[in-house]
């Protein structure tokens, strides 16, 4: 089974964010692939979200697309009329709709193999332990005048910590009801699931905001069962190919096009396309 992810697409961010979706979409074509997974931030506005997914539908790419939103997609930046609570519920529903599968709602099984997803989101548990920010700090999300925009545009209904375990209950959850049914498990989710997958600079604000990377949480339900094999991740823009422990940990972000990658757009999508065989 070949499978392939990508992320951190971020359509509404840069004209060259906008412009490489179709070589992102003739990528993915080209890659003979059993499973696609998008692994979240493609737009904070629901309706181009919606035609990011049409684009791989109405390709020529047959095979399932599982999604995982990220925290740019629960921004209600351009939709203040709804929570974050809404804004991810209608996702799952544009999915259905896009064909995709919301990874977040279920699981998917096919040939044996279990694909389990959830956004996550961070507790500050991947926080820089060379500095000594408090809770309150890290709450604010804001130091020196540089902000961390979940604080102006995600608005759940809890804390961090408190939608951090929730997500991680639920990708408990998902994993612990298939896996007497399954051969291995792939997780995906889109926030960070290791701390070492986590990249400091030594220098602030940079390392402050590690803190709102992802959460223990994750890595530990990836790693206390033996099944999952592989954990897919966005959100750091980052690329990552790393084993951590028995898990294979994979990012593969498109991310901030502020500047022309140093090759063609086609052939910067084909290397951010990570795939790999089960």
């Amino acid at each position: 089974m070949k499978i392939g992810v990508i992320s951190d697409l971020h359509t509404d961010v840069t004209p060259l964010n906008k412009q490489i979706l179709p070589h992102i979409v003739e990528a993915v074509e080209k890659a003979g692939l059993d499973i696609f997974i998008l692994a979240g931030d493609l737009s904070p506005n629901l309706l181009e979200l919606a035609n990011i997914l049409i684009a791989f539908t109405e390709s020529n790419l047959n095979c399932p697309k599982l999604f995982v939103p990220g925290n740019h997609d629960i921004w209600v930046s351009e939709h203040p009329d709804i929570t974050s609570e809404q804004k991810y519920d209608a996702i799952a529903v544009a999915c259905r709709e896009c064909g995709f599968h919301p990874l977040d709602t279920a699981p998917f099984v096919k040939n044996g193999v279990g694909f389990c997803g959830t956004i996550g989101w961070y507790d500050y548990s991947f926080q820089c332990k060379e500095y000594n920010f408090s809770e309150e700090a890290y709450a604010s999300k804001q130091l020196s005048g540089s902000v961390w925009n979940d604080s102006n545009y995600a608005k759940w209904d809890g804390t961090d910590p408190e939608i951090a375990h929730r997500f991680e209950n639920k990708l408990r959850n998902q994993i612990g009801s298939i896996r007497d049914s399954v051969s291995q498990i792939v997780v995906t989710t889109h926030h960070v699931p290791f701390q070492e997958c986590v990249r400091s600079r030594g220098t602030l604000p940079w390392d402050f905001f590690n803190a709102y990377m992802g959460s223990q949480g994750l890595g530990k339900t990836c790693l206390e069962e033996q099944l999952v094999t592989h954990s897919l991740f966005g959100h750091t823009h980052v690329p990552v190919r790393q084993q951590i422990g028995n898990v294979t940990a994979i990012c593969s972000p498109i991310g901030y096009l502020h500047q022309p990658p140093a090759c063609d757009l086609s052939v910067y999508a084909q290397e951010r396309l990570t795939c790999f065989e089960l």
